[in-house]
């Protein structure tokens, strides 16, 4: 199931007035903010490169992500994915998110499986990006492997 899989779920499971909150410090919050259908849309990042990346009817916000002040401008959100590329980061700013903002539903991009446990006490989903990257290539393998030339 992929992240995006996961997040629509939690949407749909949502009250009606959802305003969708991505922090993240790569292209996958880019992407994933300007792919989502959300009313309410935003990003906080720390790189202006990524904010650039997002379509303009999302609102961007650019600063230190793990910070309580960057993570104010965005207090009416009610559904947050966290996704960085460090895992202590990540649960940083999930606690952040679920007690000082109150978010009520929150998905995490995990990097390392090994550290889930420390995740579910936060998280409404964790989504592990090692078993995202694994199914899409494997099932990129399957639809390839028919066209690869036999060996002799």
């Amino acid at each position: 199931m992929t992240i995006r899989t996961h997040l629509e779920d939690t949407i749909d499971r949502s009250s009606a007035d959802t305003s969708l909150l991505v922090v993240s410090d790569s292209y996958v919050g880019s992407l994933l903010a300007s792919n989502i259908d959300a009313e309410g849309t935003h990003l906080v990042t720390d790189t202006d490169r990524v904010a650039a990346q997002t379509r303009d009817s999302v609102r961007t916000t650019v600063g230190d992500v793990t910070a309580a002040e960057t993570l104010d401008a965005v207090t009416d959100a009610t559904v947050a994915v966290v996704a960085l590329q460090r895992d202590q980061q990540t649960l940083l700013v999930a606690q952040l998110l679920r007690t000082q903002f109150e978010v009520d539903a929150i998905v995490i991009l995990l990097n390392d499986p090994e550290r889930r446990e420390a995740f579910d006490h936060v998280a409404t989903s964790v989504v592990c990006v090692s078993t995202c990257l694994s199914t899409e290539l494997n099932n990129t393998f399957e639809q390839i492997l028919p066209e690869l030339p036999a060996h002799s």
